[in-house]
């Protein structure tokens, strides 16, 4: 059996982390505080903003609602950014 999340990170998560790691230097929070409000250590944090970690729509919901972000608007923009043409 294999070992680890066998879940690897496509381009509509990387686009995601993109635009919340973007958000989430705007806001002046530190990791720290933003991975204590959304329930998640300050490394599993950096895992998701990175884009090398797969986020489960409720903590994207979290992430959003710290961010102050609209989730639809999220998703929506790094949709379109991970569909363009290279």
């Amino acid at each position: 059996m294999p070992s680890g999340d066998p879940k690897q990170p496509g381009p509509l998560t990387v686009a995601i982390a993109e635009i919340l790691k973007r958000e989430y230097r705007l806001s002046g929070m530190t990791e720290f505080t933003l991975g204590a409000a959304v329930g998640v250590s300050q490394s599993q944090l950096s895992k998701y903003l990175n884009g090398y970690k797969v986020l489960d729509v409720d903590q994207l919901d979290r992430l959003c609602t710290a961010l102050r972000i609209d989730i639809v608007d999220v998703v929506r923009r790094a949709r379109l950014s991970a569909h363009r043409p290279a």
